[in-house]
Order: C-alpha cells, then sequence, then structure tokens
C-alpha cells in the first residue's frame, strides 16, 4: 500500500491535482492544518481537487483549522479524529488538533481528551494487522518534534501512545522545521514537513517493512 502523506499545507495547495496523478497511491493521508485558520469554504478550495480525482482519503484537522474547515472533514467522511478505519490489512486511526500551545489556536487537546480520542481510534483497528496513527502533532521528546529553538515541543500523549506498542506507525507534522524520521517504542515516527513549503512524502507499507519516500514539489 502506497500513502501520499500531505501536512500543513495552510490553504497554498497549488499542484495537488498533479501530485497526487502521479503518485499513484492507494490512499491519500491528510495530517493537518489544511487551512491556516480557515473554515469551510478554504477547506473545500483546497480538498475538492483531491476529492475529485477519486482517490480514497482520510486525515484529521490541525491546530490552524477553523471549526468549518473540520465540519468539512466531517460531513466529507474524511476524518479519523478519534476514529479508525481499516483498508485492507492496515488500520488508520486519528488524532487531530494539537497539545496546547502558546498561541490559543483554534484545535487545542488537552491530555485527557486526547487519551481518550486515542483510545477510541485505537479500538477501531483492532483487527487490523498493521496499525498506523495519523497525528498533526509528533510525539514529544523525538527529532522530529523539535521548534525553531530546538525544544521539545510535541504531544506528551502520543508519545505514550506510541511506547505502549500499539501501532507501527506514527505520521504526523505540525512542528514545520522537524521533518524527517524516528523511532518509538515498535513504531517508525514520520513527520512529514510542511506542503506549504513544499514538502510530503509517499509511504510504503508492504507487510511489516515501511519505506518513506521523500519528495519535494
Amino acid at each position: 500500500m502506497v500513502l501520499l502523506c500531505l501536512s500543513d499545507i495552510h490553504g497554498e495547495g497549488t499542484g495537488l491535482r498533479e501530485i497526487v496523478a502521479e503518485s499513484r497511491a492507494d490512499v491519500v493521508v491528510l495530517v493537518g492544518d489544511i487551512t491556516h485558520l480557515g473554515g469551510h469554504e478554504d477547506a473545500d478550495s483546497v480538498l475538492a481537487p483531491l476529492i475529485e480525482s477519486g482517490v480514497k482519503l482520510l486525515g484529521v484537522a490541525g491546530n490552524m483549522d477553523a471549526e468549518g474547515a473540520r465540519q468539512y472533514l466531517e460531513e466529507k467522511g474524511l476524518s479519523i479524529h478519534g476514529r479508525g478505519v481499516i483498508l485492507g490489512p492496515v488500520g488508520f486511526m486519528g488524532l487531530g488538533g494539537s497539545n496546547p500551545t502558546p498561541f490559543g489556536t483554534p484545535f487545542e487537546l488537552q491530555a485527557e481528551e486526547a487519551r481518550k480520542l486515542l483510545a477510541e481510534g485505537l479500538a477501531g483497528i483492532s483487527g487490523a494487522g498493521f496499525k498506523v496513527l495519523v497525528s498533526h502533532a509528533p510525539p514529544r521528546g523525538t527529532k522530529i518534534d523539535r521548534g525553531f529553538a530546538g525544544m521539545h515541543v510535541g504531544s506528551e500523549e502520543v508519545r505514550e501512545f506510541l511506547l505502549a506498542g500499539s501501532v507501527q506507525l506514527c505520521i504526523s507534522g505540525h512542528i514545520h522545521e522537524a521533518a524527517g524520521e524516528d523511532s518509538l517504542g515498535r513504531a517508525r515516527c514520520v513527520n512529514v514537513g510542511p506542503f506549504k513549503s513544499g514538502r510530503y512524502a509517499l509511504i510504503r507499507i508492504e507487510g511489516s517493512r515501511v519505506e518513506t519516500i521523500w519528495r519535494k514539489r
């Protein structure tokens, strides 16, 4: 299975139609911040070309997606925030938003809510042979959650969840400066980087093997 992973689009989706066609991906994974403080119409302007492509889409909203954008994902049946979807042998669960930030962005989660949503998502993919967490915020204390000042600013709840060994892959974004890969527990962790700056990734899953193929538009 090939995943086209897109994060931190921030409303700048130029070229997405062509990228989806070229990727020949089985699934497009949206990792949040589809808009920049945008609502329903903003989300539609970015995602309509992807929906029209006919490729399977799923994902979560980010902390910079306002309520209307989050509703759009729900209305279109794309959201896996707090729920799970199984496609063939692979189960996808999601956690949108982020841990609290100093900026009071539109979609932030307190610790207990994040833990509850993670548990609910995992329950939805219990029968999958290979499990994937799509979390806008990366796990705290890794190579992929260092902000511009070098501090770890990711999610402690995502870190705890991954250390429990429940999933084999975590796909995240949020921290633009920290695109890359790390591992935590038994999970490969990938911050796919900001599409706003031209970064995205293809992730190939073959059995238990995971390969990340980095791309730039």
